[in-house]
């Protein structure tokens, strides 16, 4: 009886059994061992399985809003958690970073054959022969002070940092490398985030960055393996305009002009010196972007297309503004910058699961995904979740879910579970005209991470034994 009543609450909350379903797919027990396994360093499983942790956090983020002592108690009411809420503190804090790349990474490769067909979005006609990666860095703010050496003090605290990869057509994180220190140099992580998606992506690929990775190591990284790069310029690595070739103009779709020239970038004696193409876009009453590109070719590749790819660049920052305030990174569960970027990768996994329910909804009703908004799915996705876990006991709903046998049947699955599911409510506002951005001055000295206040105060107390 209890299982029949099961059943029919899950009948009417679609929603919630699409993100169960996709989520026992990602975060199958056999996988998470093996993920475990492989990149626990000097971790270890005794009464808090890192499977128990996930699915501990996982409720934290999709049901009370980031608050991880809530999820605890909860499941220790329900019986599912055995150890303290002190030791799953503890356990998060130790996550090695590894271990987070890896949980986002490999988490992700589960999600691209569930990904449905054609619900993509557009990128222009003369790249789609590429796969196009944006990168960009992100500092995790706004730690509570609980540790002992923050206590008292003053501005804000970073945790951790990392540089992440955004497969552009499909709108999903591909991976992250990630730094303990939230105030390091994101373009010192590149070196390890791009093997991890080259494994994993298929070339040609084009990577597309901000001025911070215009130097002739950066680039030089972009373009390795027979991949491109469109970066935007930095006057810190010289430009020298080549005097043989001449320059172009024409005008973007907002009648703004445009000049392109080619030119070398770094000087005569670097040897790690580029050819390349310069693009200039004057925009009035705003700062003027200047691109570099190594896809020399005017005819096949237009400034327009490159002007229009770069400007998709923002899509990141869209992510990184969507995985604070929707999934809740605002709220961080942990203190450590170890913990930290674990809630991060979770992020960044949630988002992609969001992205997924997104484009299934968008295929039925034949629109393209970006019109649909994912913090108003999200609202209806977490009720649903809360009145399933309200009305039904964990134990009874865990037997309703039997595994799939394939990605296809999966698919399958959840075009017919989510091709009647609508709603208007979920459809963007119309854009506004955008407000002239705010120009902020930073404060030195104002924040800190909590890396370095960790080291200085090991440092410390080292200092004292000694005397």
């Amino acid at each position: 009886m209890q299982a029949d009543f099961a059943r029919e609450v899950l009948s009417r909350l679609p929603l919630a059994e699409a993100v169960l379903r996709w989520w026992r797919w990602v975060a199958a027990p056999l996988f998470l061992l093996s993920l475990f396994a492989r990149h626990r360093g000097a971790g270890y499983e005794k009464v808090l399985s890192f499977g128990m942790l996930v699915q501990l956090i996982a409720d934290a983020l999709l049901e009370h809003r980031g608050s991880g002592r809530k999820s605890f108690a909860r499941a220790q009411e329900n019986g599912q958690l055995e150890a303290s809420v002190q030791a799953v503190y503890q356990k998060l804090g130790r996550v090695p970073l590894g271990l987070s790349e890896a949980w986002l990474a490999e988490s992700t490769d589960r999600v691209w054959p569930v990904y449905p067909q054609g619900a993509t979005s557009a990128v222009p006609p003369s790249m789609q022969a590429f796969r196009v990666l944006v990168v960009d860095g992100k500092a995790i703010k706004r730690v509570a002070k609980r540790l002992k050496p923050l206590r008292g003090r003053q501005g804000g605290v970073l945790g951790g940092k990392a540089l992440v990869a955004l497969e552009v057509a499909r709108g999903l994180a591909v991976a992250m490398a990630t730094d303990p220190d939230g105030e390091t140099n994101e373009a010192k992580l590149v070196p390890a985030l791009l093997p991890q998606v080259r494994a994993r992506m298929a070339g040609p690929r084009l990577w597309v960055a901000d001025r911070q990775f215009c130097d002739l190591r950066q680039t030089a990284a972009f373009a390795a393996e027979q991949d491109h790069f469109v970066v935007r310029y930095h006057p810190k690595t010289h430009f020298c305009p080549d005097p043989t070739h001449g320059t172009q103009s024409g005008h973007d779709p907002q009648g703004r002009q445009w000049v392109e020239d080619w030119g070398w970038l770094g000087s005569e004696r670097a040897t790690q010196r580029r050819f390349v193409r310069r693009i200039t876009l004057a925009r009035p009453g705003e700062e003027t972007v200047i691109l570099l590109t190594d896809l020399l070719d005017a005819e096949q590749y237009p400034a327009n297309d490159l002007l229009a790819l770069y400007l998709a660049r923002w899509g990141i920052e869209r992510v990184f503004q969507q995985i604070t305030e929707v999934f809740h990174l605002q709220a961080l569960i942990g203190t450590t910058p170890q913990g930290t970027v674990f809630q991060l990768a979770f992020c960044l996994l949630l988002y992609n699961l969001l992205q997924v329910v997104r484009a299934y909804v968008a295929t039925a009703q034949a629109r393209p995904p970006a019109t649909i908004s994912t913090a108003l799915l999200f609202d209806d996705v977490q009720r649903q979740l809360v009145a399933l876990t309200e009305l039904v006991p964990p134990p009874t709903v865990a037997p309703l879910f039997e595994p799939f046998p394939s990605p296809d049947s999966l698919c399958t699955y959840l075009s017919r579970l989510l091709g009647t599911v609508w709603t208007s409510r979920w459809l963007k506002a119309p854009a506004k005209k955008p407000k002239p951005p705010t120009v902020r001055k930073a404060i030195r000295g104002n924040q800190t991470s909590v890396y370095r206040l960790l080291v200085a105060y090991h440092q410390q107390g080292v200092t004292s034994r000694a005397q």
